[in-house]
C-alpha cells in the first residue's frame, strides 16, 4: 500500500492520456515477456521513487522492464552512465 501511494504522489497530474497510456503498456509488456519466456519480469525506475540522492517520478520515460533477478540486484539505485 505505501509503494502504491508513493508512485500514486509520483505520477505527475500533467501528463497527457498518451503518456499514462505508455505507462500501462509497460505492465502490459512485462506480462507478455512473462508468458512468453516463463521469467518474471517488472516495471522499473530508473530514477527510483525514493533514492537516497534523487527521487524520480512515475511517467514513461522513467520506466524500464527488467527481470526480476535484474531489478533485486539494481535495488533503489540510480546508476548513473
Amino acid at each position: 500500500a505505501k509503494r502504491r501511494g508513493r508512485k500514486l504522489n509520483a505520477t505527475p497530474h500533467w501528463l497527457i492520456p498518451e503518456q499514462l497510456e505508455e505507462i500501462n503498456d509497460f505492465y502490459e509488456i512485462t506480462k507478455a515477456f512473462r508468458l512468453y519466456t516463463g521469467v518474471n519480469y517488472c516495471v522499473d525506475h530508473i530514477i527510483p521513487l525514493q533514492g537516497k540522492t534523487v527521487c524520480g517520478l512515475h511517467v514513461p520515460w522513467n520506466l524500464q522492464v527488467l527481470t526480476e533477478s535484474d531489478n533485486a540486484r539494481k535495488s533503489n539505485k540510480f546508476e548513473e552512465e
